[in-house]
């Protein structure tokens, strides 16, 4: 300042919250994954099967390629699924195609808890209120057991 004094500085304190909600979203979405895996529900939905079997035909069948793709769904997840499906044993449970719908989950569970917060936070004023909200938001949206069940198959509607 002018007159020789230095005014104190506020110290960032970083905000741990974004790395809380990805954790509880990971947690929610392996153990989800492990018991349906373990109950054999994860090719329960017959789309589900339609979903793996597609997206191993692209380089499994009496003629492989790219035109395996060609169904009624869009190719993106089949060809998000197509590295997890290598595996025989990953193909058959299923479980190779659930790794794409798990990561989008997290992601989306995330960018909820970001959005919302940055929705309702004007100033260092409403910084808590907008915490708040963005972790009931996150809950919301992330606790929902259609959602929970969807992520941790082969189904592509997460994905989306």
């Amino acid at each position: 300042m002018a007159d020789g004094t230095v005014s104190a500085q506020p110290i960032s304190v970083r905000d741990h919250s974004t790395a809380r909600v990805a954790g509880f979203a990971v947690l929610v979405s392996l153990g989800s994954f492990f018991h349906y895996l373990q109950r054999g529900d994860i090719l329960m939905h017959g789309d589900a099967v339609a979903h793996i079997n597609i997206a191993r035909r692209v380089f499994d069948s009496l003629t492989p390629g790219p035109l395996g793709l060609g169904t009624v769904w869009l190719p993106l997840p089949h060809l998000l699924m197509m590295p997890f499906l290598l595996s025989n044993k990953m193909w058959q449970s299923g479980a190779g195609a659930s790794f794409p719908s798990m990561i989008a989950y997290v992601f989306g569970v995330v960018g909820i808890f970001r959005l919302v917060q940055r929705l309702l936070e004007c100033d260092a004023r409403t910084q808590p209120a907008a915490r708040v909200g963005a972790w009931v938001a996150a809950l919301a949206y992330g606790i929902n057991p259609n959602l929970i069940y969807m992520q941790a198959t082969a189904l592509t509607e997460t994905l989306y």
